[in-house]
């Protein structure tokens, strides 16, 4: 996180500082950061593996490859739900302060974890939690795939990778889909690797195709 911060987004930072309140508001957003991944992840880590969401041997390689996509398709999926749902007007209040730091339309790379503390547990270690175990993850294959979705949703959170990561196909999320979503508040619900909104929307339009050709 601090070498896309400070690295790639310097400008930006230097940018978002320079607003009304804006210092403050990108100090929250470190501190939140580091306080999540620091106290949740650890907890959540020791609690996965104690309570036997991990397996405890150790994996062959092609197998610890087959866990590794599966949790990122179940992570990715269980993520695309709960973000969909904070979106909605019962659960708002744990996600609104994520959607504080669109400071002049500026979104910096802490963003990506600066959420709340229910947002953190419910919507980043829950999933994980539940793709280690549906994956049968070992500790390496799980660490592996954890590493992927927290450097995606960095990247997916740093503008000046937009233009960059611009043609990816459409199964992935791009910086730009997620920086829309942050300008629109809405639509664009997937994160960080995934694109399940194309891809629901794609099998929605298999099955009705389905559906009318049985009729």
């Amino acid at each position: 996180m601090i070498l896309f911060e400070f690295g790639l987004s310097s400008d930006d930072v230097q940018r978002v500082r320079n607003c009304d309140g804006g210092k403050e508001l990108h100090a929250a957003g470190l501190f939140a950061t580091i306080f999540n991944h620091l106290v949740f992840g650890p907890i959540t880590y020791y609690l996965t593996v104690k309570y036997g969401f991990i397996q405890q041997h150790d994996r062959a390689f092609w197998q610890q490859l087959y866990s590794i996509v599966m949790f990122l398709l179940i992570e990715n999926g269980l993520y695309w739900v709960a973000h969909y749902l904070m979106h909605t007007r019962r659960l708002y209040w744990m996600h609104r302060f994520h959607h504080k730091f669109n400071s002049n339309s500026i979104v910096l790379p802490s963003s990506a974890s600066a959420v709340s503390a229910p947002e953190f547990i419910l919507a980043y270690m829950t999933p994980f939690v539940f793709a280690a175990w549906g994956a049968s993850c070992d500790k390496a294959s799980a660490v592996v795939a954890v590493t992927w979705v927290m450097t995606a949703n960095l990247i997916i959170h740093t503008p000046a990778l937009e233009e960059r990561f611009s043609r990816l196909p459409w199964l992935f999320v791009s910086p730009g889909d997620h920086l829309a979503h942050h300008r629109q508040l809405t639509g664009h619900y997937s994160a960080p690797i995934f694109h399940f909104d194309r891809i629901v929307e794609c099998l929605k339009k298999v099955t009705h195709g389905f559906h009318r050709k049985s009729e």
